[in-house]
């Protein structure tokens, strides 16, 4: 059967895949992969779509990059059992590149598909209603934090608002890359707070304008500052974020061992196990930094 396999990777591309069942053909299907920190607005869709015979919805495990390696190992497999069919996967994430050339090598129809951040009538109906809220005028305050002997800006031992830990986010991560941010978010404030600022975030189109003005051009400065937040949420140190920058990179993001040894030699005497324990979920964006 000429059937083609929809991948959706819903903690990259959110809701912007609703419309889909009504395009495809009947033989096809959508694979729909979530976590337990999935938005209301799935939890509604599946409601509804929960008897549709085109989509397949696969919970899995929540974790870095988790749902990624399990939407390849599902991928892995229908390869397996349908080598003619076709496959796409739904995601803005740059990090399929290299499973998707691996299979076209092998002569394997399969392709990635992006979506924009918002479409027009979205972008329309948010700005329309932010001219009308107060609050979504004012909602991220101008943060003045240090600066290094470069005159870049980093964040100093003063504790920050919730606000303004998202704003220095900013500064180290790229709105266009949700994922990204719902890992730094979490890792950040904890899950439920997270989540929140995540789905505020993702939701609203004039809150990622506001963000993407922080963004910084320099790589070691994104995750050196990156670090620092961390550090100074977790009330550990902000002058040690160049050193573990410099640990992290200088190893391969998967040799967590050699990192977390590394960090028992530089900060033996500060608590080196909450050092490593509070960058860990960070560490493979800590490396693209």
């Amino acid at each position: 059967m000429n059937r083609k396999y929809y991948l959706i990777d819903t903690e990259n591309i959110g809701d912007r895949w609703y419309d889909m069942p009504k395009k495809i053909r009947r033989k096809d299907r959508i694979i729909t992969f979530y976590t337990k920190h999935h938005s209301r607005h799935l939890e509604k869709f599946m409601v509804n779509q929960v008897h549709n015979p085109k989509i397949l919805w696969l919970e899995c495990t929540a974790g870095t990059n988790a749902l990624d390696y399990q939407l390849m190992g599902v991928l892995s497999y229908l390869i397996a059992k349908h080598p003619k069919s076709s496959f796409c996967i739904f995601s803005n994430d740059k990090d399929y590149q290299n499973t998707i050339d691996f299979w076209k090598s092998r002569g394997i129809k399969i392709r990635q598909k992006g979506f924009e951040i918002v479409n027009k009538k979205k972008a329309k109906k948010r700005k329309e209603q932010s001219k009308k809220d107060k609050d979504e005028k004012s909602f991220l305050p101008e943060v003045v934090t240090p600066t290094t002997s470069q005159g870049n800006m980093i964040v100093g031992q003063e504790k920050l608002t919730e606000e303004q830990y998202v704003i220095e986010i900013a500064r180290s991560i790229s709105v266009s890359d949700l994922k990204e941010w719902y890992q730094s978010l979490t890792a950040l404030l904890g899950q439920e707070k997270g989540r929140n600022w995540y789905l505020k975030i993702r939701e609203d189109a004039s809150i990622q304008a506001s963000l993407s003005k922080y963004y910084s051009q320099e790589e070691a400065f994104r995750g050196i500052h990156l670090i620092a937040l961390v550090l100074n949420y977790h009330d550990l140190d902000v002058a040690k974020a160049e050193d573990a920058y410099k640990i992290i990179r200088s190893h391969n993001r998967k040799n967590l061992k050699a990192i977390h040894a590394d960090f028992d030699k530089k900060f033996g005497k500060e608590s080196p196990q909450r050092y490593y324990k509070v960058l860990r979920p960070l560490i493979q964006i800590i490396k693209k930094k």
